[in-house]
C-alpha cells in the first residue's frame, strides 16, 4: 500500500464518527433545548471530551515500558488514577462554594471530570485492541462491546445514578467498576504470552537475538534464540532442553541406550544440548560447529550458567564446510537443521554434502536431522511432501533412514506458539543399518516408508 493510500484508510472512519457526533448533537439540541446558552456549552464539551477521547485511542500506540501486556496494565493503572482524581475533584466542587458556577471551576471541571478520565479510558482501549507480542491479534473486538458498554453506561446514569447519588460518589462507583475490569483483565492476561527481548545484535547481515517468553501464573518462562525468523535455541528456566526435537532426542539416546565415546553438534551454537550431553555422557567427547560467534555469545550471555564451554572443542566456521574439509568419525552427530542451507523452509543438500555427512559417522555411529519443520504452504501436506523428499534423498547415501514425527495428539507449550513448526519431524540416518530405537520417544513416533 503507498503513501496516499494509507492516509485514505483513516477517512473512512473519520467521516464516520464525524456523522455520528452530528447526529448525537443535533438530535439533543432538537429534543431537549431550551436555553439560549444550552447549545453552545453543549457543543464545547462534546467536542473536548470526544477529542480526548480519540486522542487517547490514537496515542495507545505509544510504547510505555514493557510488552503489550504490561502496556495494558499500565493504562489500567493511569485509568484508574484519573477516575480517583475526578472523584476528589467532584467533592471539592460539590463542599467549595468559591468554585460553583465560576469559569475556573467549570474549565478545571471540564478537565478533571471529563477530558482526562476520557482520554484515560481512550488509551486503555487502544491498547487493548493491538496485536499481542507474538502478533495475534485480540480474539474479541474491543470496538463493538466498548460501544454497547457507553449505552449501557448512559441508560444506568440517567436512569439510577444520578438522580440518587453525588457526582464524587458517581466517580467512585466508576473507579470500583474499572477496579474489578482491572482484575478481570489481569487475570485473562495471565493467558497471554509475554516477550521480554534481552538481546539483539546484527553478524553477516543476519539479525541474532535473544527473547524471554512469560505465560501464566505461577509463570513459565522460556529463553529463544532467533537467527533472523528460525529458532536456533530455547531453555526453560530450569536449563532444560525447549526445543521438543532436543528433548526427545535425549530420551531416545536413554531408552536406546547408547553410550557414546564422540558426539559432533552442528549448529549447537546456544549450548543446550552440549550442555545436557555433557551431563549425561562426561565421558564423550563433544565438538560443536557454529557458524557466528555472536550467536555463541548471546548463548553464553543469556542461557543458563555452564562451565563447560571452555572444555567443549568449539569450532567457528559454517558446519558444513567443516565437515567437507576436517571428515572425522563420530559416535552421534546432531545437525540442527537451521543451520543449513534450505529452499522453501527445508534443508537443500546436494551430493558433496551428503556426502560430507556421511563420512562424519564412526562405524555403527547414528546421524540425527532436527528442527525440521516447514515455514511456507500448508503445514500438514506441505511438511509431509518436502519431509518425504528429503529422506528419498537419504536413502541414496544411507542404508538406514527413519522418519520420526510428533505426535497429533503432541501440543506445544503456548510458549513455542508461531515458531514449533520447526520441531514437527526427526530424521535418523546411519551407513549401515538404523539402530533398535523405540517406535515412539519424547512424543515423536515412527512414520511408515511413504507416510511422512
Amino acid at each position: 500500500m503507498n503513501g496516499s493510500r494509507r492516509w485514505l484508510v483513516a477517512v473512512p472512519p473519520l467521516l464516520a464518527g464525524l456523522a455520528a457526533a452530528v447526529a448525537l448533537e443535533v438530535s439533543t439540541g432538537l429534543l431537549l433545548y431550551t436555553d439560549e446558552g444550552l447549545l453552545p456549552a453543549l457543543t464545547l464539551i462534546l467536542t473536548i471530551e470526544v477529542g480526548a477521547l480519540g486522542l487517547g485511542l490514537m496515542s495507545a500506540p505509544l510504547p510505555v515500558g514493557g510488552g503489550a501486556v504490561e502496556q495494558i496494565r499500565r493504562r489500567w493503572m493511569f485509568s484508574l488514577v484519573t477516575f480517583a482524581l475526578a472523584s476528589a475533584f467532584g467533592a471539592t466542587l460539590n463542599f467549595s462554594e468559591n468554585l460553583q458556577g465560576t469559569a475556573l471551576g467549570q474549565g478545571i471541571g471540564l478537565g478533571f471530570l471529563g477530558a482526562l478520565p476520557l482520554f484515560s479510558l481512550g488509551t486503555l482501549l487502544g491498547a487493548m485492541g493491538r496485536p499481542d507480542d507474538l502478533g495475534r491479534v485480540p480474539s474479541t473486538s474491543v470496538g463493538p462491546t466498548a460501544v454497547l458498554g457507553a449505552a449501557l453506561g448512559f441508560l444506568m446514569a440517567g436512569t439510577v445514578l444520578l438522580p440518587n447519588g453525588a457526582p464524587h460518589t458517581l466517580y467512585l462507583f466508576c473507579l470500583v467498576i474499572l477496579s474489578g475490569g482491572a482484575l478481570l483483565q489481569g487475570w485473562v492476561l495471565d493467558a497471554r504470552v509475554t516477550v521480554d527481548p534481552l538481546g539483539t545484535v546484527v553478524a553477516g547481515g543476519v539479525t541474532l537475538r535473544v527473547e524471554r517468553r512469560m505465560v501464566g501464573s505461577p509463570r513459565t518462562e522460556m529463553n529463544l534464540l532467533f537467527a533472523g525468523d528460525i529458532v536456533r535455541g530455547a531453555e526453560g528456566s530450569g536449563g532444560e532442553a525447549g526445543r521438543a526435537w532436543e528433548a526427545a532426542l535425549l530420551e531416545g539416546l536413554a531408552r536406546v541406550g547408547i553410550q557414546p565415546e564422540s558426539i559432533l553438534y552442528l549448529g549447537g551454537g546456544s549450548g543446550t544440548l552440549a550442555r545436557l550431553f555433557s551431563q549425561r555422557f562426561p565421558h564423550a567427547g563433544i565438538r560443536v560447529v557454529e557458524r557466528r560467534e555472536e550467536l555463541i555469545t548471546l548463548a553464553r550471555t543469556h542461557f543458563h550458567q555452564w562451565d563447560g564451554w571452555d572444555q567443549l572443542d568449539l569450532q567457528i566456521r559454517p558446519p558444513l564446510e567443516a565437515v567437507r574439509e576436517d571428515p572425522e568419525g563420530f559416535s552421534v552427530v546432531v545437525v540442527d537443521c537451521g543451520v543449513l542451507p534450505a529452499l522453501a523452509g527445508m534443508p537443500a543438500l546436494g551430493d558433496m554434502e551428503w556426502r560430507a555427512l556421511k563420512e562424519t559417522l564412526a562405524p555403527g555411529a547414528v546421524l540425527i536431522l532436527g528442527g525440521l519443520g516447514y515455514n511456507g504452504g500448508d503445514p500438514e501436506v506441505g511438511t509431509r511432501d518436502a519431509v518425504e523428499h528429503l529422506a528419498i534423498q537419504a536413502r541414496e547415501w544411507f542404508a538406514g533412514v527413519s522418519v520420526f514425527r510428533k505426535g497429533r495428539g503432541e501440543t506445544d507449550t503456548e510458549l513455542l506458539q508461531g515458531v514449533s513448526e520447526s520441531s514437527r519431524f526427526l530424521i535418523l540416518l546411519s551407513a549401515d543399518e538404523t539402530p533398535a530405537w523405540p517406535s515412539t520417544f519424547g512424543g515423536y513416533s515412527l512414520v511408515p516408508r511413504g507416510g511422512a
